[in-house]
């Protein structure tokens, strides 16, 4: 595989494991949401191996940068989905009850 078919690989597995955390998302699926976070780690040191493979060519590519860019913008949606599901989270909590540790790791994840 060359690096640019490497690359758009690398963007199309990214794309799916968001596709798969927006779905965990609207679900308020803690535990799958943690399951997903691992799987994008992986997934985006493929991603950015890919990309830094195929060097300065990346930016010569339209379409590829295209694909990136849809990425990004899918991952930002993402993040603040997850921020609009943790307000409502944390305003339905009993005021003075402490946190749900597992909480807490999710949504420290999704503030980087």
């Amino acid at each position: 595989m060359n690096p640019e078919e490497k690359l758009r690989h690398a963007i199309e597995l990214h794309s799916q494991v968001l596709h798969s955390e927006t779905q965990a998302i609207s679900a308020r699926d803690l535990s799958t949401i943690e399951d997903i976070l691992t799987k994008k780690d992986e997934s985006l040191e493929i991603l950015l191996s890919a990309k830094e493979d195929l060097g300065e060519a990346y930016e010569t590519s339209t379409d590829l940068m295209q694909l990136f860019e849809q990425v990004v913008e899918h991952q930002q949606k993402n993040t603040e989905n997850f921020r609009k599901l943790h307000i409502q989270e944390s305003e339905s909590s009993e005021s003075g009850k402490s946190s749900d540790t597992f909480s807490d790791r999710v949504s420290r994840a999704y503030r980087k």
